[in-house]
């Protein structure tokens, strides 16, 4: 089954967000057959194609520089006192910037997409205001 490129994203940021609140190993979070989204969803299919795989791996390998790099554009916050879907979401669009998959307006659009959908009311300005920044 050919799946959107919102919903593989939205796979790659619970695979993210699964990662950073078990303290998993990014592959022990894509081969667990029970993964199930915090929100209750199943995943049957949790399978992500090459580009967004690459995304999830280089979030796992790079999280020390991204979360670095998201810390210097974030005013009267810490990277490690947001929420976890917020962090997830953030590390996401650092990877994409840097791997060069789409153009930096979609990545905004999409983040803010996600975090819109999946956190709280007002975080979806922070999203948008840091990685525009980055």
């Amino acid at each position: 089954m050919v799946m959107s490129r919102y919903n593989e994203r939205q796979n790659a940021m619970s695979a993210i967000y699964i990662h950073l609140l078990r303290e998993q190993s990014m592959q022990e979070v894509l081969e667990d057959n029970r993964f199930v989204s915090e929100v209750g969803t199943f995943i049957q299919d949790f399978n992500l194609q090459d580009e967004m795989l690459q995304v999830v791996m280089n979030v796992e390998a790079r999280k020390d520089i991204y979360s670095r790099a998201i810390d210097h554009y974030l005013t009267k916050w810490r990277f490690d006192r947001l929420g976890f879907i917020e962090q997830a979401i953030l590390l996401m669009a650092c990877a994409e910037l840097e791997l060069g998959y789409q153009d930096k307006v979609v990545i905004v659009n999409e983040a803010v997409n996600l975090a819109k959908d999946f956190s709280d009311e007002e975080s979806y300005k922070l999203i948008n205001g840091v990685i525009d920044a980055l």
